[in-house]
């Protein structure tokens, strides 16, 4: 595995990117495509008026009076208006008192939060992710997430999000703790046809994870930490109610307890999303990114050193995404993502390849039960790298992924997940395999 290649893959470490800004206007901000328990705060209330103008009991003792007239009678209600009829009933001061326009009250801006957390216990078979050396151990595993909404204006959306996963591993006592923290704040302004939406993201990311190093031709393992931040500017088009499209640049700072791999890259996304139906969504996605590392130098398409210079990487890539909901439990969800990427560096090409991948994510969900299965695949194709028989080098990884989540009331959750990791190669340097099982309890506010 390519340790450093995984490290740069964390730029969404959940996945979260928000939709690359899109927020569409409506009246409530609240209803907008929020974590649920965010949308679950009171909304404000409204008033009615509405003036009754019939149906009201005879007085006592005039019971079958209407029964009694004369066929040929007008209809009082063409003899009479509203409001005299209004007031004929309910007197003159009613009348006055309803014509009074209500002032509204201005609506209080405030800060609505949810809260979640995670706490698990598990076993891995390779924590380490090692090709030779497979180290196993039993571990705590806790995640929680903090979400916080300012409720205010309905052009404008401000959040902040905080998000935290770790395991404490009793078999590892180097590198007992691993994980990974991420802290995003987010505002979004957005017109009032709802045509046009732009805000600007923060980011900053803390990783912490021990790897065997022994695949990259070093006898050790180590700790690999770093810390990066992102500054996301974000704009979208609404074309017409179903196809929005959406850009999205970046720019971030890298920095590693080994200053050799500390990089700056700048990234931009376009995405057109296309809301086929009420149940069917579909986004395609052009990206580009370019990385430049401040100390990690060129090798030749061999593998050699070469004497001057750092590398740098310019990497392209397409995506098609496909979301569609079902109204069986046993069929809830299906999401399918196709992507293919290449990647080029500026010296003989030894980082050089090009990647296919591919996923399928299913959910089942009835009655107090939901079953998530997430399945992943990628090929590399090195251009000019070889392995000690000759040929180019090639890998392959799979990831696969199974939660089976038990409701237990309205605020907690029982869950147990299997997540497997493999790498398959015709280098035997880069072949692994990591299982992680784990049993808990989540809760959510």
């Amino acid at each position: 595995m390519l340790w450093g290649q995984s490290v740069q893959q964390l730029d969404s470490p959940m996945g979260l990117s928000p939709n690359f800004g899109l927020i569409a206007r409506i009246d409530n901000p609240l209803e907008s495509s929020l974590p649920v328990a965010a949308r679950q705060a009171h909304a404000p209330p409204s008033f009615h008026a509405e003036a009754t103008t019939g149906g009201a009991e005879s007085p006592e003792g005039q019971e079958g009076v209407s029964s009694q007239l004369p066929e040929d009678l007008p209809d009082v209600e063409d003899e009479f208006s509203e409001d005299e009829l209004k007031e004929m009933l309910f007197g003159e001061e009613a009348i006055q008192e309803e014509s009074q326009p209500v002032e509204e009250l201005p609506e209080s801006k405030k800060w609505i939060p949810s809260f979640s957390y995670k706490l698990g216990f598990g076993y891995s078979d390779n924590p380490m992710y090692g090709p030779y050396v497979r180290e196993e151990s039993g571990y705590l595993e806790m995640e929680s997430e903090v979400f916080v909404l300012r409720q205010g204006s309905s052009n404008a959306l401000t959040y902040l999000y905080l998000f935290g996963d770790g395991k404490w591993f009793d078999g590892l006592p180097e590198y007992d703790l691993t994980g990974i923290l991420m802290a995003q704040a987010e505002h979004t302004y957005v017109t009032d046809d709802s045509a046009n939406s732009f805000g600007l993201r923060l980011r900053h990311t803390y990783y912490d994870q021990a790897f065997d190093f022994s695949d990259l031709g070093l006898p050790y393992s180590m700790q690999v930490q770093s810390n990066k931040s992102e500054v996301i500017p974000h704009l979208s088009h609404r074309f017409s109610e179903k196809i929005t499209a959406k850009i999205e640049v970046s720019a971030g700072s890298e920095r590693f307890d080994d200053p050799s791999e500390n990089n700056s890259d700048q990234q931009i996304r376009v995405a057109l999303d296309w809301q086929a139906t009420e149940k069917l969504n579909v986004e395609a996605k052009v990206s580009g990114r370019a990385v430049d590392y401040k100390g990690r130098e060129r090798r030749d398409a061999d593998g050699a050193l070469l004497p001057d210079g750092k590398l740098e990487t310019e990497k392209l890539g397409l995506a098609l995404a496909m979301e569609r909901e079902f109204s069986s439990p046993w069929l809830n969800e299906i999401g399918i993502n196709l992507k293919v990427d290449k990647l080029e560096d500026n010296a003989g090409g030894y980082y050089d390849y090009e990647r296919l991948g591919a996923s399928l994510s299913y959910s089942a969900k009835w009655e107090k039960w939901l079953l998530e299965v997430d399945l992943g695949w990628n090929q590399f194709r090195y251009d000019q790298r070889t392995v000690s028989s000759g040929e180019r080098f090639e890998r392959q990884g799979f990831t696969n992924q199974l939660m089976l989540t038990r409701v237990i009331n309205e605020n907690w959750n029982a869950y147990l997940k299997w997540n497997r990791e493999e790498d398959q190669s015709n280098s035997r340097d880069y072949e692994y395999f990591s299982n992680f099982y784990s049993i808990g309890i989540s809760w959510d506010q």
